[in-house]
Order: C-alpha cells, then structure tokens, then sequence
C-alpha cells in the first residue's frame, strides 16, 4: 500500500459515518418542516406579546428564558400535531396534487407534510410531538399551573381542529381560540388572569383566522376540495373567503388600538398593520387568486414580530 493510501476499513467507515450523518439531517429538516419551525419561532411573538402587556414591560430573565423555551416547544407541538392527526387527510392531497406555493413559502422550509409525504415515520413523528410535548408542560408548569392548563386546552382543540377538518368550515373559529390560548398562557405566566388579557386573546384570535388560517386555505383550496376539507374557500368560493379574509384582516388590525400600549406604539402597530395586512389583503379581495393568498398570508404571518417590537420598544421608552 503506498503513502498516502486510505485502508478500504476507513473509507467504508468514512463512507458509513457520512451516510449516517446525511439520514440525521435530513430527519432534522423534516422534523422541522413537521412542525413548521419557522411559523412556530413567529407565533412565540404572540405568547411573548402577552407576557410583555401583563407585566408592562419585558419579565424577568428567569421568565423569559423559561418562557421562550416553553413557547417555542408548544408551538412546535401545535403544528406537529396537526400533521400527525391530519396525516391521511394530507397524503391524499399531495397525491391530489397539493404542492408548495410558488415564490417563498414562510410556512415550509424543505418539504410541505413530509410525515404524509413518506418522508418520517409515526413512530419517530410521535416521539418527537411526545418529547417536545413534555418540555413545554414542564416550562409552564415552572411559570405557572394555569399557564400548563391553557397550554393543554390549546393542545385538546388542535384534536378539535383536525376532527372538523372534512365536518365544517367553522372550525377556522377553533383555531383562533386554539392560538388564543397561547397568548393567555403567556399572560398568566406573569400576571393574575383578569380582564386586560381580553384584548390580547382577541387580537391573537383574529389574528390566525384573519391573518393565516383563511388565506392558508385560499391557497390550497383545489387539493382541500378534492379530499372533501371544508373550508371558507371550498364551502362559498374563493371571492368569498378573500373578502372575509379582508374583514377580519382589517379587524385584527384595528384591535391592535385595544391593546395596552403607550399612544405611540399603537400608531406605529396600526401603521405597521396597513401595510402587512390590510394592503395585500385588498389586492387578494380584487384579484382572489392562490398566489395572492400565499403572499399575503407570508406577510401577515410576521405582523405580530412587528408589534412585540413595537411594544416593547413603546413600555421601554415610556418607563424612562
């Protein structure tokens, strides 16, 4: 064997370690398309947002560290869920023709229900919703046990959710409390549940049935036809369902102004909403169209980043 020569044992080896370490990551990217990872990191700002009102500001370290982990894995185990408990449902629409929206997606990174698609097994999909489930718990029983009940009342209308998908199309109104939830455990991690927690749940709430849930399914309303899925848009069409899109898009907006926010951080949240919201809403409502509504529920999707930002930065300034 000359210098220099790999021994055929440590090119098998190596050959080996580097097929392992591509079957690991390519698990890990369909595990986050699973629980839609981005869309789950997006949705903390609502939990977050809540926390931030309640307390007046940004909580203690303890609190926002706990908390940002809890969060992070509910959500991860909202999405996850819903792709397990919809998975045949899903797999029918992929085989119907279901694919990823043209242009960016912020909804898929890799691959769109890659459990449906063949892409993980239940067994392993399981795991990881059993696990990820399991740390949430524990980080909001650490903040508070009403926080961990509101957390399981959201996990209990995700099955309520996936059990409506082929009944009615109401269950859009499901989603919206189910995402609702969210922003009242991150009320009641901080503070006493009362009423000021009502304009966060509302504005959330509106915030998924206006901002992601209607114009979601605009964009896959051929597929969700084809499997029988009702929705706003397979039940009264898609000028229909852009049109209430509009509307509740725009109410969402406007309960921005509800929230307890200094003058200035409404201004600017309402500003911000116009034009995340309510401009691509009104194209979407002239011209319905699947790629308008993807657009739209691309830009929607960021708009409560943008207002725990501003709130933030509002409470700051106004403390000094």
């Amino acid at each position: 064997m000359r210098a220099g020569d790999a021994a055929p044992g440590a090119t098998s080896a190596h050959v080996s370690l580097h097929v392992r370490l591509a079957a690991a990551a390519a698990t890990g990217a369909a595990l986050f398309d699973l629980s839609r990872g981005r869309q789950a990191s997006l949705s903390i700002a609502g939990a977050g947002l809540a926390a931030v009102l309640a307390a007046g500001g940004v909580p203690s370290l303890r609190v926002t560290v706990i908390g940002l982990i809890a969060a992070w894995a509910g959500y991860l185990v909202a999405f996850s869920l819903n792709d397990v408990l919809d998975r045949r449902t899903d797999a029918e629409s992929l085989r119907a023709g279901k694919a990823r929206p043209e242009g960016f997606d912020i909804d898929t990174a890799f691959s769109r229900h890659p459990l449906a698609a063949g892409k993980l097994t239940l067994v392993v999909s399981v795991s990881w919703v059993a696990g990820l489930t399991l740390i949430a718990a524990v980080g909001c029983l650490l903040l508070s046990p009403l926080c961990l009940l509101f957390f399981l009342l959201g996990a209990g209308l995700d099955f309520v959710y996936s059990g409506l998908r082929t009944t009615t199309w109401l269950k859009t109104g499901v989603s919206g409390v189910m995402v609702g939830c969210g922003g009242v455990a991150g009320w009641v991690a901080v503070a006493p549940l009362g009423r000021g927690v009502l304009p966060v749940l509302v504005y959330l709430a509106l915030w998924e049935i206006g901002g992601r849930n209607l114009a979601n399914d605009l964009s896959d309303v051929a597929s969700d036809a084809s499997v029988g899925v009702r929705t706003v848009a397979t039940t009264f069409g898609m000028r229909a369902a852009a049109r209430a899109n509009l509307v509740v898009g725009a109410a969402m907006v406007a309960s921005v102004a509800w929230l307890q926010m200094p003058l200035v951080a409404v201004l600017a949240a309402l500003a911000c909403g116009v034009w995340l919201v309510v401009r691509p809403g009104v194209a979407l409502a002239r011209r319905p169209s699947t790629t308008l509504a993807a657009r739209y529920f691309n830009h929607a999707s960021v708009y409560p980043v943008a207002v725990l930002v501003i709130a933030v930065a509002g409470l700051t300034i106004e403390r000094l």
